[in-house]
């Protein structure tokens, strides 16, 4: 997801570059352009830390956002399925405990994946594995991450419908 991230922020940044380029080409005089462009040559490094940084980059912080959102659905099959056989055995959908249904299984989900990957940036050991690594595993690691999201998309749909399925019969 990590690598998505930079990928994505890369094909964004060309895209914000071929709109941003023409001003100091065309509009900057020349002691202007000379500034801007060793300014710019300066603060790259920092600019790529800031976003693309392994610790604290904008592009980390959304994959661990996204790995977090996408692990998450999966419990909610059984919230699903919980709140639904709630609703047809009370008849009632008491929004509170309807959210409390929903949320305990995804809370108590969530914590061995946050400890396996997140806490004491033990997903810095695993770039290090990752950076270390031929094509074949990173390929073989972007199709389980494919099957991860999908797994992920399909089961919140499966909770739906057997939730729906759950309270009409």
């Amino acid at each position: 997801m990590w690598l998505f991230e930079r990928k994505f922020g890369f094909f964004i940044g060309k895209i914000v570059d071929f709109f941003l380029d023409p001003i100091p080409k065309f509009l900057f005089t020349k002691n202007m352009k000379k500034r801007y462009y060793d300014n710019m040559r300066k603060s790259q490094p920092q600019l790529d830390d800031l976003f693309y940084g392994k610790k604290r980059g904008f592009s980390i912080g959304l994959a661990h956002h996204n790995f977090g959102a996408f692990y998450s659905i999966y419990p909610c099959f059984f919230s699903f399925v919980i709140e639904g056989l709630y609703i047809k055995c009370n008849g009632e959908m008491n929004t509170f405990i309807i959210s409390i249904i929903f949320f305990i299984p995804i809370g108590i989900c969530s914590i061995p994946s946050y400890k396996a990957v997140f806490s004491n940036d033990k997903y810095l050991q695993y770039f290090k594995q990752f950076e270390k690594e031929d094509e074949h595993w990173h390929k073989k690691w972007k199709r389980r991450t494919i099957a991860f999201i999908l797994g992920a998309i399909a089961s919140l749909l499966l909770g739906i419908i057997t939730a729906y399925a759950i309270v009409i019969s």
